[in-house]
């Protein structure tokens, strides 16, 4: 470290950092365009040979030593023909004899550094008006600009030299905002340069880039991709692609280019409101228990399965069970899909789980025994996932079964060829590995006799029964021989009860479960199955994949029929009679068939198997102190049956319930490498090319015989091959963001006021929650201001401007603030028309 002076101010930097980062890492601010905390000096960029806007071309042409051709493009950004960025954060230096720019000098030992000068400012502006120049900027001078809805132009500006709809979060406009436009910078001449919205994920809109090269150093120097390239043409830098698109460019769509662009040039296509790393990484979130899917994946990537497999214990219990029945939502969401086909997300984990070794999940420490006991009633996936968490942070769990084993549905209902057994006990070992102790046989039986559990020397009740039992509707013989219902028909089946179904099957219901009814029943009969559900196929409950693999075994699926009588005769089932359905849904979305009775159909069954929902157990003792519910029986599980909400809603009675004992309610584990990943991902041509290596399945035509495993694990080189497709959104994430001007709102006090320049201009004072309540225009603002703090008011923040037109301004400020709060400043409405 070196002492420097920084404004009068004494500090200390890092011997040979610019003194751009020396600025910053002291709190002091000088504006850029160029510059990135993250990407290597604008001088130190290479130039290509090559590059393409689109179709178009544009060759490197080393400029000429006399700059003449400079000269002849006035509207070049760049000052200096040896590529020297944006110009604006020149600051002076003691003992030179002219501005240096920040970006590009180191600093020495006892440098003296001044950020800001009249001259400074000057040579700012005039290099701001250059970038301007050639960068549509009518909305950054225009008097309307703050609330603007950017569609209609009330001054009726071109379309085309208008900002764009990045406009109120552009840094472009708060570093120009901040070094002030100059007045005579010129009208924005429209270039009609290429607009590219056809690839996947980013849009280009060459009109408004200012070449700051921040795209190129972040793909070439960072990511290491080098799918972007700059030139030197025509008297300035060209950014673009090195081939006409950037699937041609070998791009890996990750991202980091937008992530740094300081314009609309480069943005993202379908970006949403809100928080950005929801649809920045989809998978994460639509995953209910928030897996760090990026995360495990690039460990399979880089060979780390053991890593890989350690990431997923993390958020994920009963992981290997979730290996082989979640219905991975978070492939639907997944970016990639927009360039091809989503990543084998869940096949990955399956893959991972199985081939490594789980030492670390072995090796994880328990917080040392906090001395509390926690009840469980029902060990199923939420029962267990909130055992699992709450043994690590110690505390005593004891969980009471109804069923002779534990496991809830995967266990009772699943059918093998979706979960084998040996799977589901690889995960209940685990769980009784930490110390969880589960007692089976015991019925609990009515809310009381759970809750009396209090009574018996624990500290907290956790009730996770789940949806044990079908829902039933009333239908006309529906108490014949040969008729089942779902739930029960699965269990009976799987505990292989020798059913007898015959040769023609019906099964009603369009979810999962009764897919999974159709399918076991094709299995156990060998004969036809049909199934009849309410919805339209797009309606459907079950999961596309799910619904694909029944069909692909044979079964007819039928869509808009609804029971309306089970035939039969001398007690036995002999067919079912079928109404079509109109409506499943009325015009708010809730529930409620509606009918075309004259529409009816008769077909022909041996067995009936209603299929159509699940329903509680009838006694359920409610959430209070020290009483906690979990799963499908809490509205905090959305997941209607689906195991992995059950998992997340167990994790997130484990959080409520270890705060309730004492504890910080932090329940997610540590188990992997921390180290933050690599930034470098390479090139890889080919890469946005790359099928999805499909997940190894038995044949329909024989599978359909037996319970055999429908979907099998990939090898390593088919795992490794997949992983790699991955875009590695999180990465994004992790760049730095830029530094952009300091808080415009200053404390209203008068060592702050005593600052500000006795000169003419505009000040705003704002409240607490920095709503401006006065707006005036003064010939002396520090005068003003003064004055101001004498008077008793609720201000508490204020804005200064300097502008020698200050009438005007104050005029432009307060129809900004009618359009945006519909009021005079301080909420005045009777002073308008003395306004008008």
């Amino acid at each position: 470290m070196v002492s420097i002076t920084l404004n009068g101010s004494t500090c200390e930097a890092e011997e040979g950092a610019t003194i751009l980062s020396a600025a910053s890492a002291n709190g002091v601010y000088i504006p850029s365009l160029c510059s990135h905390p993250d990407l290597p000096p604008f001088k130190d960029l290479p130039l290509a040979t090559q590059i393409f806007r689109g179709e178009t071309s544009y060759v490197n042409e080393p400029p000429p030593e006399n700059g003449s051709d400079q000269q002849a493009n006035p509207q070049s950004s760049i000052v200096n023909p040896q590529s020297e960025g944006c110009g604006l954060c020149v600051v002076e230096v003691d003992g030179r004899p002219e501005p240096v720019r920040a970006c590009q000098t180191p600093v020495t030992a006892g440098m003296s550094i001044r950020t800001e000068s009249e001259v400074l400012k000057e040579l700012r502006r005039t290099s701001l008006m250059m970038i301007l120049s050639r960068h549509p900027h009518a909305c950054l001078t225009c008097a309307q600009r703050e609330g603007c809805s950017l569609e209609d132009c009330s001054t009726n500006v071109p379309k085309e030299e208008r900002c764009c709809n990045q406009f109120h979060n552009c840094e472009l406009r708060k570093v120009a905002e901040y070094v002030g436009i100059k007045e005579e910078t010129p009208r924005y001449r429209p270039a009609k340069l290429p607009v590219l919205e056809d690839e996947p994920l980013i849009a280009r809109d060459f009109n408004l880039c200012i070449d700051c090269a921040r795209c190129v150093r972040v793909c070439n120097q960072v990511r290491g991709v080098e799918a972007l390239g700059i030139v030197h043409n025509g008297g300035r830098l060209i950014v673009g692609s090195i081939a006409p698109t950037l699937l041609e460019s070998a791009c890996k769509f990750c991202g980091a280019c937008v992530e740094v662009c300081p314009t609309g040039c480069l943005t993202d296509k379908g970006a949403r409101t809100g928080d950005r790393e929801h649809w920045l990484l989809p998978c994460v979130h639509t995953c209910p228990a928030g897996v760090d899917v990026p995360g495990y994946i690039r460990a399979v990537a880089g060979g780390d399965f053991q890593g890989a497999a350690a990431l997923v214990w993390e958020k994920l219990p009963l992981a290997n069970v979730l290996g082989h029945i979640c219905f991975h939502l978070c492939e639907n969401e997944c970016r990639r899909s927009q360039i091809d086909d989503p990543l084998a997300i869940c096949a990955l984990k399956r893959f991972a789980l199985e081939t490594g070794d789980g030492a670390l999940l072995q090796q994880a420490a328990k917080a040392p025994d906090s001395g509390k006991k926690i009840a469980g009633v029902g060990a199923g996936p939420a029962g267990l996932a909130a055992a699992y968490f709450l043994r690590f942070k110690g505390h005593g769990v004891t969980i009471f079964e109804a069923a002779e084993s534990p496991g809830g549905m995967p266990a009772l209902s699943i059918p093998e060829y979706r979960l084998p057994q040996a799977v589901l006990e690889k995960d209940l070992e685990i769980i009784r590995n930490l110390g969880v102790e589960i007692t089976t046989g015991a019925r609990l039986a009515t809310g009381e006799e759970m809750v009396a559990l209090l009574n018996q020397g624990f500290d907290a009740l956790l009730v996770a029964v789940g949806l044990p039992k079908s829902k039933k509707i009333a239908v006309e013989g529906s108490h014949l021989r040969g008729v089942f219902w779902g739930l029960e028909f699965l269990s009976e089946a799987k505990a292989e009860k020798g059913l007898k179904l015959g040769r023609e099957i019906v099964v009603v219901g369009g979810g999962n479960v009764a897919i999974d009814v159709a399918m076991t029943a094709l299995r156990l009969s060998g004969g036809r199955v049909r199934l009849f559900c309410l919805e339209s196929r797009e309606e459907m409950p079950a999961h596309d994949n799910e619904i694909e693999k029944a069909e692909a075994e044979g079964i007819e699926i039928n869509c808009g029929w609804g029971p309306a009588e089970i035939m039969g005769t001398q007690e036995k089932v002999g067919g079912v009679e079928l109404q079509r359905c109109t409506a499943v849904f009325d015009e708010q979305r809730n529930f409620a068939p509606t009918f075309d009775e004259q529409q009816r159909m008769k077909v022909d069954a041996s067995a009936v198997i209603l299929a159509i929902g699940q329903a509680p157990p009838k006694d359920i003792p409610a959430e209070r102190e020290g009483t906690f519910l979990a799963g499908d029986i809490t509205e905090m599980s959305t997941g209607g049956g689906s195991a992995v909400h059950a998992v997340a809603s167990g994790r997130g009675a484990a959080e409520r319930i270890d705060r309730y004992l004492g504890g910080d309610g932090q329940v997610s584990l540590k188990l992997a490498d921390q180290t933050p990943p690599k930034a470098w991902i390479g090139r890889d041509e080919g890469f946005a090319s790359r099928s999805r290596v499909s997940v190894p399945c038995a044949a329909p035509d024989e599978r359909r015989t037996d319970f055999r495993q429908i979907e099998g694990t990939f090898s390593s080189e088919e795992a490794l091959a997949e992983a790699k497709r991955c875009l590695q959104c999180d990465l994004r994430l992790m760049i730095t963001q830029p530094t952009l001007p300091p808080e415009r709102w200053l404390e209203f006090s008068r060592s702050n006021v005593e600052q500000v320049p006795a000169v003419e201009g505009v000040f705003i004072l704002a409240d607490s929650g920095r709503k401006p309540i006065a707006i005036k225009g003064t010939s002396d603002i520090q005068a003003g201001l003064l004055e101001k703090l004498e008077s008793p008011a609720e201000s508490r923040f204020f804005l200064w401007e300097e502008d020698r037109m200050y009438t005007k301004r104050e005029s432009e400020l307060i129809q900004q603030h009618l359009k945006q709060y519909g009021e005079l400043p301080g909420g005045g409405d009777d002073d308008l028309d003395d306004l008008f």
